[in-house]
């Protein structure tokens, strides 16, 4: 027991010299260990006894600098530091069994397959778990860490705690029956939906929200017909002409390619949605999230 306690007391002051050289200052590697200074100094004074009595750092100017001593120590030292923590990492990285992912439907029906294929064949016993729900459900739990990454579609998003990275700027459609007057349109402005039926998505979906508030904005009258949350029942009753829909362009293109119904831009300057991927800062230190990360910033 003793000896393992010499062990993590060396270990303790090895952290406290790096940090120190790396700081220039006891005074700032006290800050940035949340130590007293006087504790620092001590640890400096305790590993150079370790070290049959060598001076590891005098003052140079303004900054502390390591001495020849101390030079050949802090290489070792950086090489300990980096092992304990690839040996942790490693457990870590052990331990995970599963992959949890909060995402809206539609994301998680047209977007998120083929990356899910590519990281399955780099992790094949990694679980997959998927939990639909709305966006502002989703930031939620990555901010209270009961998800590992949250997918959204929504404007650009910043909340403290929360890494976001931006995927790709996503072309909003109105889509249409082939034969309804805006088929031939190359674009659509919001003035141009005066008067039409829609059929959109659920509460709680932000592209429906951003549509009806430019509505409301514009005082532009519409009719509501029906509310769905499966984007392929609602484009199917686009098709079948009982209303047009708002929608993004990834969710329709098979059916455009298909001619059975018109996906046509919705024009406005206001329209700023991303497909985003949300996690905590600390999910990037594994390689199992981080490969996950990377797939996403590859992905366009």
């Amino acid at each position: 027991m003793i000896k393992k306690g010499l062990i993590y007391i060396e270990f303790l002051y090895l952290k406290t010299f790096v940090q120190v050289v790396n700081s220039g200052s006891y005074t700032r590697a006290a800050i940035e260990l949340d130590y007293a200074q006087s504790s620092v100094t001590n640890h400096i004074q305790k590993l150079e006894e370790l070290y049959g009595g060598n001076v590891l750092l005098e003052r140079k100017g303004k900054y502390m600098k390591p001495t020849s001593s101390g030079e050949l120590l802090f290489d070792y030292a950086k090489k300990i530091l980096a092992l304990h923590q690839e040996s942790h990492l490693a457990l870590k990285e052990q331990e995970i069994k599963t992959l949890s992912i909060g995402t809206i439907e539609t994301l998680a029906i047209y977007f998120l397959p083929e990356l899910l294929e590519k990281f399955k064949r780099i992790y094949p016993n990694i679980h997959i778990r998927i939990i639909p729900d709305s966006e502002k459900n989703i930031i939620r739990m990555v901010k209270e860490k009961e998800i590992d990454f949250g997918l959204i579609l929504d404007f650009p998003c910043q909340v403290t705690g929360i890494e976001s990275l931006n995927i790709k700027k996503q072309d909003m459609m109105i889509v249409v029956p082939h034969d309804h007057v805006f088929a031939s349109k190359t674009e659509v402005a919001i003035n141009d939906l005066e008067n039409e039926t829609f059929i959109l998505t659920d509460e709680g979906c932000t592209y429906r929200a951003f549509l009806l508030e430019r509505f409301k904005m514009e005082n532009i009258s519409h009719n509501i017909s029906m509310e769905l949350s499966s984007v392929e029942t609602i484009k199917k009753a686009v098709e079948n002409k009982w209303g047009i829909s708002f929608l993004p362009l990834f969710s329709v293109e098979k059916n455009v390619n298909n001619r059975s119904i018109k996906a046509i831009p919705l024009h406005d300057k206001n329209l700023n949605f991303y497909s985003q991927l949300l996690y905590r800062k600390e999910k990037s230190i594994l390689k199992v999230f981080q490969t996950f990360i990377n797939l996403f910033e590859t992905s366009n």
